[in-house]
């Protein structure tokens, strides 16, 4: 089809030609007609187009039923012989539409255009030999005629660019048409020859080539059909046919005669469909991807080039030996949705891409892009043609991408177990790789537990849990052990599966790849392993994709125990805060939006649901004699952006008082600007009041007891200095004295311990 729609679109080689051309198809005993050029329109009285699709006889002849045999055995010659066949008057009956009454007469030169093996089309050079066969019938009667007629046929060949000769073998003459001399570019006065004639050929193999089929023709009496390059007189080179025919005459051949045709243009013809399909064929070699053509009814394919045999596994001789080889190899889960979706665009004439998996020859799953353009004739789909492109490496990144972003979306909410997002990451990982198991198994306490195994054995995944890692602990046990991944690509004869291996054969599991998953501080705390129920080595694409799969576990586990470990500090922290009536806030200065901790609302007495919390809400529940000085407190922090610290009082919706100490902290732009303040209160009501109480003991202590002793301080004062008392009592006034100061002592430092 290529082939024939350059050759019919080239104006230079095919239309432009004044010569009626047809182009025939094969398909005997039909020869339905595939192309022709304009001079057809003139010769056939119709458009060239209408000619199009019409069986050969219905066209041509309309039909000579006693001249069918003739050209169909002489079509199916040129098939079989794969060599020019010429017919001589061949009679055409006149249509509705002509303007010759009694039909016309055709010369016709069958051309086969073939590669090494097939015969692709023939090509059809029509002459009309009308004139001349009525010159024949009428010989005696128009000379005139006949001569006018001869010279019409003389042009005709000369448009042809095809000459007649005339050998007399027992005279050696030669006789040559005009045309003859025309092609060879000789004169009126060359002498011919056979020698001479013989010269014109184009070196010693060629000459020797036109003798043997020359002399092969002359023994039995036959035909011969060559094509040769000659070198014309003027140093033209030339491809020429020279078709001929031996007359015996008692079994001795007396005369030779003929016609050669310039094909000089034909062969160019050829050369470019030649050069044009091996373009096509390099260019298809070189496609990384699946060429193929198929009807576009039946899906059958009658073309797929050599790459589906590295892509797929096939060779091209398997799949075109089944018509529905394509869809019977479609993954099962995509085989209905493929061939509907490429039935219904097909059938609307649609051009179409597609995306689906397909089984290979190894039984693996290969995701393939099909690029399909559809193919008209008579305006209806006639044929499909496509490329295959294997995209799976890019089809399971960016499932895989979908996958990691809809659990670690999952893995974000609040109150998902991790058994729940570890199975439903493990689940879409084997949907992705259908021929995988995947199990995940925490480790602790050197030993392992199944987490998720949702396609393994349950009996296998019991067998397994709480097994002991080890140099020599299977797969996953070993991999905890040495902290390194383990690949066993056969379970039966693997070392580290040599006191396992009954566990896991029964269930045909046959090999098992295990990744170690590790915590911040270099711990094991999970592997995935991943099993195979045939011996599997892991490609490096496999590797690439199962340490991503690692990474992924990682963060999913890290971030589990971090926010447990945030989740506890932050359970700690709240009832720390609640212990010591101690809460925190925070005021986005632009928005105006001030956030309360739980027990910040309780300090205030404050239920979260109805108070919405402003800084002027906070403000107004400031005890009017603070109020100014908090105020302006807060207004010096916005200038200093120094840290604060202060005490201020606050009443309660319910009209209790309550003290508070405050800490406050400014948070800065990248322009210095004020964005955001933080603070921290401690409801210290409890400690006022204790001071209080503190304060008034210590009053009683400075004020109450130590008046009395001061009293009897003086006293023992005035008794010393004005009576004269005996050594005795004298002493005893000292120890009285020394022992008040001793006792005021001890309650001024209980006065002050009291005070601070």
């Amino acid at each position: 089809m290529e082939e024939e729609r350059n050759f019919v679109n080239d104006p230079m080689l095919f239309q432009s030609l004044p010569v009626p051309i047809l182009v025939i198809n094969t398909d005997a005993p039909v020869f339905t007609i595939r192309s022709a050029n304009i001079a057809v329109q003139s010769l056939l009285n119709m458009p060239a187009h209408e000619v199009i699709g019409q069986d050969f006889a219905s066209v041509i002849f309309k039909v000579d039923n006693d001249r069918q045999p003739d050209w169909t055995q002489c079509l199916m010659q040129v098939c079989g012989r794969k060599q020019d066949m010429h017919l001589t008057s061949l009679k055409r009956w006149p249509g509705q539409d002509e303007t010759v009454q009694h039909g016309k007469y055709f010369d016709i030169l069958f051309t086969p255009v073939k590669n090494e093996h097939d015969v692709l089309h023939i090509i059809a050079l029509i002459t009309d030999v009308t004139a001349k066969v009525a010159a024949q019938e009428h010989e005696s009667a128009l000379v005139d005629l006949l001569v006018k007629k001869d010279k019409f046929l003389n042009e005709t060949q000369r448009v042809a660019r095809n000459g007649t000769w005339e050998i007399d073998l027992n005279e050696n003459k030669v006789l040559w048409s005009d045309m003859m001399r025309e092609i060879h570019e000789i004169d009126d006065d060359f002498e011919l020859s056979f020698e001479t004639t013989l010269n014109f050929y184009k070196d010693e193999e060629t000459r020797q080539k036109l003798i043997a089929v020359v002399q092969e023709a002359i023994a039995v009496g036959g035909m011969f059909d060559i094509e040769l390059q000659i070198i014309t007189a003027k140093g033209s080179h030339l491809w020429v046919r020279s078709t001929g025919k031996a007359d015996l005459t008692g079994g001795v051949c007396t005369r030779l005669y003929g016609a050669t045709q310039d094909i000089t243009e034909k062969k160019k013809i050829e050369d470019a469909l030649i050069e044009s399909r091996n373009r096509q064929e390099s260019l298809i070699q070189s496609i990384d991807g699946i060429v193929w053509e198929a009807d576009a009814l039946s899906f059958e394919f009658n073309f797929i080039s050599p790459q589906v045999q590295g892509i797929l596994g096939y060779t091209p001789e398997e799949w075109l030996s089944d018509p529905y080889f394509w869809s019977k190899h479609i993954y099962h889960e995509d085989r209905d949705r493929a061939v509907n979706f490429c039935m219904m665009q097909t059938k609307d004439a649609r051009s179409h891409t597609f995306d689906y998996r397909m089984v290979k020859a190894d039984g693996s799953i290969v995701w393939i892009k099909d690029v399909v353009s559809v193919i008209l004739e008579d305006d209806k789909p006639s044929l499909l043609r496509g490329i295959m492109v294997d995209i799976t490496e890019a089809k399971l990144l960016e499932d895989l991408d979908h996958l990691e972003k809809h659990v670690l979306e999952l893995n974000s909410r609040q109150g998902i177990e991790t058994e729940t997002v570890l199975q439903e990451y493990v689940g879409g990982l084997e949907k992705l790789f259908p021929s995988m198991k995947c199990s995940v198994l925490r480790v602790k306490d050197n030993k392992i537990y199944n987490w998720v195994s949702p396609s393994l054995p349950q009996a296998y995944v019991e067998s397994i849990n709480n097994l002991a890692i080890g140099p020599n602990a299977g797969s996953c046990g070993t991999s905890a052990y040495l902290k390194e991944k383990v690949i066993a690509t056969d379970i039966e004869t693997d070392i580290r599966w040599a006191d396992y291996k009954h566990l896991a054969l029964p269930h045909n599991l046959r090999s098992c790849w295990s990744f170690p998953i590790f915590d911040s501080e270099d711990n094991v705390i999970a592997v995935l392993g991943i099993y195979y129920d045939n011996t599997k080595i892991p490609d490096a694409n496999e590797i690439d994709i199962i340490e991503r799969s690692v990474s992924i576990l990682n963060v999913i586990l890290e971030n589990r125990f971090s926010a447990e470990m945030i989740q506890e500090a932050g359970l700690l922290i709240a009832q720390g805060q609640e212990l010591a009536n101690f809460g925190n806030w925070q005021w986005d200065i632009d928005k105006n939006l001030v956030t309360w901790s739980d027990v910040l609302y309780k300090i205030y007495g404050l239920d979260k649901k109805t108070f919405p919390a402003t800084f002027e809400g906070y403000v107004a529940m400031l005890h009017p004699d603070d109020r100014e000085r908090v105020t302006g407190i807060i207004k010096s922090v916005l200038e200093t952006h120094n840290d604060i610290f202060f005490e201020e009082r606050i009443v309660r919706p319910g009209g209790e008082e309550r003290c508070l100490k405050s800490w406050g902290r400014v948070l800065l732009s990248e322009e210095g600007r004020p964005v955001k303040m933080i603070g921290a209160c401690l409801d210290i009501t409890a400690a006022r009041a204790n001071q209080t109480k503190l304060e008034e003991i210590a009053w009683l202590q400075s004020h109450v007891i130590r008046a009395p002793l001061a009293r009897l301080i003086g006293l023992v004062d005035i008794l010393q200095n004005e009576l004269t008392l005996p050594k005795p009592h004298e002493d005893l006034l000292q120890h009285i004295l020394q022992t008040a100061h001793e006792l005021d002592d001890v309650v001024r430092t209980i006065s002050n311990k009291t005070e601070q």
